[in-house]
């Protein structure tokens, strides 16, 4: 029974991620472009990695985080797990602060539903994800303007 509901969390994940990875490096060489706003602390290119809680399972991560609105941001994930890879997008409503901003977001992938929050400040990026069948965390540093994937 584990196994089989492992299998169909890789289903939902290679799913839910799919085959973004020429756009979102798109992404991620343009907001290269963008200075960092100290009134925006989530906004921006974000490096690090991503860890299970259950489990221990892992991978590098990158976000590019935009402006969609007064308290909202479009959040574009770059992971990677053991030899595969993909991108996921998902709205954060944002709670602007003077400092840090925290955010929330909910995105159902296949059915799933998966909730994300954290916090932002300009150089720290942290989050916890969940859903049914997974849990854990995002853990993330303010790239630098020319950092590799």
């Amino acid at each position: 029974m584990k196994k089989h509901l492992l299998s169909l969390l890789a289903l939902v994940l290679v799913s839910g991620f799919g085959s973004g990875c020429r756009s979102f490096e798109k992404d991620w060489a343009a907001a290269a472009a963008t200075p960092f706003n100290p009134a925006d602390p989530l906004s921006g290119r974000w490096i690090g990695t991503w860890q299970n809680t259950n489990n221990t399972h892992s991978g590098a991560l990158r976000a590019v985080v935009q402006p969609t609105g007064t308290d909202t941001r479009t959040a574009r994930f770059f992971a990677v797990w053991g030899s595969h890879s993909g991108s996921f997008t998902t709205r954060l409503k944002v709670d602007p602060g003077s400092e840090s901003s925290s955010f929330t977001s909910r995105k159902r992938i296949i059915g799933f539903l998966i909730k994300t929050q954290g916090r932002a400040m300009a150089a720290d990026f942290n989050a916890t994800y969940e859903s049914i069948f997974d849990s854990g965390t995002f853990t993330l540093h303010r790239a630098e303007p020319t950092a590799a994937p």
